[in-house]
């Protein structure tokens, strides 16, 4: 891996830790899928991925090592490689994007809760059920958010990345 890069990873990594942290004392609105989109769209796979892995890792160290914190280290990597493995379809049909960030928000909510099956099936489902009342309008901002700002800070985004590239 080049210097570049792994400057690069940490920096969006860096930037993940910050809309992760700040955007969680706002109920609804969970920046970090569109954070997580966002990069996995403009950059290229493996940066969009080990950018993931380094901001989870960084979030355990802060938050604690739990079941749930972990849920992260694989909710975030996998957000990260599936857009990437779908931009060449998702920059042809941004509906599908904005509908996939809103999905993938409100699924963010819904996996955190998957470590309660270490305790019980039935609490696992109560607090699925529970979680419903903020992942479904967590997803439905996310996507709104998602159809507000996504084409203005790519195109910035973008326009950094190609003059990187020369």
């Amino acid at each position: 891996m080049k210097v570049k890069d792994l400057c690069l990873i940490a920096a969006m990594a860096a930037i993940e830790m910050v809309v992760f942290t700040s955007f969680s004392f706002v109920l609804y609105l969970e920046c970090i899928t569109f954070t997580i989109i966002l990069f996995a769209m403009t950059f290229t796979r493996n940066q969009a991925v080990f950018a993931a892995i380094v901001f989870t890792i960084l979030n355990l160290s802060i938050q604690g090592v739990t079941p749930w914190s972990m849920m992260y280290c694989l909710i975030y990597p996998l957000y990260s490689f599936l857009i990437a493995t779908l931009r060449p379809f998702l920059n042809k049909h941004f509906l599908c994007l904005v509908f996939l960030c809103a999905l993938l928000s409100f699924l963010s909510g819904q996996l955190v809760q998957l470590p309660f099956m270490l305790i019980s099936k039935k609490v696992t489902l109560l607090y699925i059920l529970s979680g419903l009342q903020v992942s479904i309008p967590q997803g439905i901002v996310s996507g709104i958010f998602c159809f507000i700002c996504y084409k203005p800070v790519y195109n910035i985004l973008h326009r950094i990345e190609t003059r990187n590239l020369h």
